[in-house]
């Protein structure tokens, strides 16, 4: 059966999240499953950072990543120092293993992709 997920109400659920946690004054990076398509899974993400960590927080995601990003924007600091922003109407792959810190300077809304086949 066709799964139909209007996506106003993921933003909606997803900001809401996010909110959440940053009047915790906590960072916020919150998902919203909205499907999966042959073992990738896709989320409506929102997040915004507020306290930023240093290069001691470079991490790697054991998958890859795929986001298309609504609103907002992502600045990446790769382990080789190299720094890159993606903005709203872009997209891009973050392969695995690839280490990166990512900083959300306002509130960022993007459809993400990940596939966990195989795993």
């Amino acid at each position: 059966m066709l799964k139909i997920t209007k996506l106003e109400e993921a933003v909606s659920k997803a900001k809401k999240l996010a909110e959440t946690k940053l009047a915790a004054g906590e960072n916020a990076d919150e998902f919203v499953k909205i499907g999966e398509i042959d073992g990738t899974k896709l989320y409506l993400a929102a997040g915004k950072t507020i306290k930023t960590q240093g290069s001691e927080r470079l991490h790697a995601n054991c998958r890859d990543v795929f986001m298309y990003l609504l609103e907002g924007e992502m600045e990446f600091t790769f382990e080789n120092g190299e720094k890159q922003t993606v903005r709203a109407a872009e997209c891009f792959v973050l392969p695995k293993r690839m280490k990166h810190l990512c900083v959300f300077r306002k509130m960022t809304i993007a459809i993400e992709g990940v596939c966990e086949k195989g795993l």
